[in-house]
């Protein structure tokens, strides 16, 4: 669809208006006869081009403009361009292998495949302090990473179970120090874990929920709370919470939920594929219908020769699959924001195709494609207090978008098929990132034959 010659004129201002000051004539790329995705979502400007300097987009102007010199030039041929995807919740230290048949690979494979679906930034929510060493020395060519560092839970609580430090937490008198410690991993945001292990773990306190959010209000950090009842929603709202990861899954939303969602301005995450891929590529085979390019010949054996019905949760979660639809869509209905978080690297959701499966996912519950790509870009962004960087194309943002063939508004499919993707104004080679994943086999026991297929219930 078209906006308005008004709006499009909005939308791309004069280059006087909004150009970043440049000391040299010539930009390092120009993009010609592009279409833009507005700031709401609402359609496509007319065709554009995009001057990029360094990293950053620093012009927009109609094409009825006169072109000014580039170092290089791409005609997008009226592509559209919409910006790099942001996934909100992603564990980079798993593969989304099984846990039974685990297969490790490493963090530059997961950035990656996260890279080739389009995906240009990750928010990291369980990172050990190796890991979050390894993200510093990261080169230009990778997503940006939005780490947690370790998170804030209760003692023997979940979190704990997969070998990497948390901050243990059963007094407010504890958190002094555990909040130096996290700190001085120079973390972009707090992660609080509110999850009683099936009844066997007393959960984070009020009283220290409440003081973990107060101390990341003051530093400026997001505040992303792990829930999974409606009763712990409420709780981490009213403990300072900026975003829920996970929605409320097996029981519907109220109003108090909903009021107090709307009045602490609180983004929900529902994280639906990582509950439902596994049950829906054992019965539908969803995941294996789309594109699994950059995934390893073995890690695909390892999950899709024998796909188990899910048992536990994750059963009960299919099952009830409609209340988990159903809240996504009575909240967005309420003017609550909806981000797009996948829980990529745990089981059925590998790096990138899981936010392919998200987006999916939500498709399915009922938001609208415009809801969809405000979702994993704009909101996603503002999130992690980002917009300023990320989330939108406009001149002094980063240069991370995607040109597709197709109208993503009119059909979200769209967003499966990147024609190119541009990661801080350099155009990523989708068949390198193949072959690097490819080069690099993950490390477990072999899957291949079907007398080694595993039980891979979880």
């Amino acid at each position: 669809m078209k906006v308005t010659a008004i709006a499009s004129c909005l939308l791309l201002a004069s280059s006087n208006s909004f150009a970043l000051e440049t000391k040299k004539s010539d930009y390092d790329l120009r993009i010609d006869n592009v279409q833009i995705l507005t700031s709401g979502a609402e359609g496509f400007s007319e065709k554009s081009r995009i001057y990029i300097q360094d990293d950053r987009i620093a012009r927009i102007t109609p094409m009825t403009r006169t072109a000014l010199p580039a170092e290089n030039t791409h005609d997008a041929q009226g592509k559209y361009a919409i910006p790099g995807l942001i996934d909100l919740h992603v564990h980079l230290s798993a593969s989304g292998s099984t846990y039974k048949n685990y297969q490790h690979l490493p963090l530059e494979t997961n950035l990656n495949n996260q890279l080739y679906y389009g995906v240009t930034a990750v928010t990291d929510l369980l990172m050990s302090s190796e890991m979050m060493q390894s993200i510093s020395q990261l080169n230009d060519l990778a997503p940006l990473v939005f780490a947690s560092g370790p998170a804030f839970t209760n003692p023997r609580g979940h979190g704990t179970q997969f070998g990497v430090k948390v901050h243990e937490i059963d007094s407010i008198e504890q958190i002094s120090a555990s909040w130096d410690a996290h700190l001085s991993y120079q973390p972009k945001l707090t992660k609080a874990i509110i999850e009683t292990k099936n009844g066997t773990a007393v959960p984070l306190s009020d009283d220290v929920l409440n003081e973990i959010g107060k101390r990341s209000q003051s530093a400026d950090l997001p505040f992303f709370v792990h829930v999974t009842t409606l009763e712990d929603g409420k709780r981490a709202i009213k403990a300072g919470a900026t975003a829920l990861a996970h929605g409320i899954n097996f029981e519907p939303v109220d109003n108090e939920f909903i009021k107090l969602m709307l009045q602490n301005e609180v983004t929900y995450i529902p994280t639906l594929s990582v509950l439902h891929n596994q049950a829906d590529e054992h019965e539908n085979q969803s995941i294996t219908q789309l594109d699994l390019a950059p995934i390893h010949p073995k890690m695909k054996a390892c999950l899709f020769n024998e796909v188990q019905a899910p048992i536990g949760s994750r059963k009960l979660a299919w099952q009830k699959k409609a209340i988990a639809y159903n809240n996504v869509v009575e909240l967005a209905k309420a003017g609550i924001k909806i981000g797009t978080g996948s829980d990529s690297g745990v089981p059925y959701s590998p790096h990138g195709l899981g936010l392919i499966s998200e987006i999916l996912a939500l498709q399915k519950a009922g938001l609208s494609n415009q809801q969809i790509l405000l979702a994993t870009t704009q909101v996603a962004a503002k999130a992690l207090n980002a917009s300023d960087d990320i989330g939108s194309i406009s001149p002094g943002k980063r240069a991370d978008f995607i040109l597709l063939n197709k109208n993503p508004i009119e059909n979200i499919q769209a967003i499966t098929n990147p024609e190119k993707i541009y990661l801080a104004g350099v155009a990523v080679e989708r068949k390198q990132l193949i072959e690097k994943s490819y080069a690099t086999p993950p490390i477990g026991s072999s899957c291949e034959s079907s007398s080694e297929k595993k039980d891979h219930r979880i």
